[in-house]
């Protein structure tokens, strides 16, 4: 053995040793389990109060019931009264979604993205992904004919800006 041969053969003991010795020491601080458990946690944590939950619900009733007037006018009190959830604003897309105005629909699905990341988490209990990505596609096609007729309208490209922002984050989002 030649000189090279013995240092690099001491290089690679050294570099085993720490290796070793790093991992030891950080055993058991965090495992995959420990982030998925908090996830859940953070997913299945009831809403502001009972009161948002029980009023979400109803919105949910009548969205079904297509009594939408009256879902719209609870969902933008929601909105008022808690301006930092996201649940409101998901209720507000799905609103003007029943109402076949995809284009209304972006910038509350972008707001309500943009609020709680975990719609677009497929491990959370929160999970919107699909149904967002059809409001995308149903919009991106909406904006597609205006633009046709009307290349200059700004409304349709700042839809067109909400739409592409929906598509990275859906393409982006946790699979």
């Amino acid at each position: 053995m030649d000189r090279l041969d013995k240092i690099s053969g001491l290089a690679i003991v050294l570099l085993i040793i720490t290796a070793v010795v790093l991992i030891s020491s950080h055993m058991g601080e965090a495992g995959p389990d420990s982030i998925v458990h908090e996830r859940k946690a953070l997913a299945e944590r009831p809403a502001v109060n009972g009161e948002m939950a029980e009023e979400l619900k109803l919105i949910r009733t009548l969205i079904e019931a297509n009594t939408l007037d009256r879902a719209e006018a609870l969902t933008r009190e929601l909105m008022q009264k808690y301006p930092h959830e996201g649940e409101p604003h998901m209720m507000m897309g799905d609103i003007s979604m029943r109402r076949q105005e995809p284009l209304k629909a972006m910038p509350e699905y972008r707001q309500a993205v943009d609020l709680n990341p975990d719609y677009l988490d497929k491990k959370t209990t929160l999970f919107q992904g699909k149904k967002l990505k059809v409001a995308v596609k149903e919009a991106l096609t909406e904006i597609e004919k205006a633009i046709r007729l009307n290349p200059d309208d700004a409304s349709m490209n700042s839809g067109r800006k909400n739409v592409y922002y929906l598509q990275r984050k859906i393409a982006g989002s946790c699979s």
